[in-house]
């Protein structure tokens, strides 16, 4: 299922509201083209509805759009990237 998701620049995260519930990946910019994709926070009640896989992949879509390099902080991430070859094209690496 699709979830519409916006992106948030003063809070630095990409949102969805879900059952009234907030979820979000949080990112930090690292530099003007670098985003590190931090964490996602979905909550308990409204979990295993790909929630967590659509607001990734609607930040990619949106990094992949602005020619940015991402940074995969966050496990979920990097899983994601790891199984979705589509996102190849998005300059990626883990966090260290």
């Amino acid at each position: 299922m699709n979830y519409t998701v916006r992106l948030d620049m003063a809070g630095k995260r990409f949102t969805t509201i879900v059952d009234g519930k907030e979820c979000y990946l949080q990112f930090k910019q690292m530099a003007p083209q670098v985003l590190d994709f931090e964490y996602i926070f979905v909550p308990e009640e409204v979990r295993s509805r790909g929630i967590g896989s659509n607001l990734v992949y609607n930040a990619l879509i949106f990094a992949q759009k602005e020619h940015l390099e991402i940074i995969a902080g966050c496990a979920f991430v990097q899983d994601y990237m790891t199984k979705h070859p589509e996102f190849r094209c998005v300059s990626w690496k883990e966090a260290v």
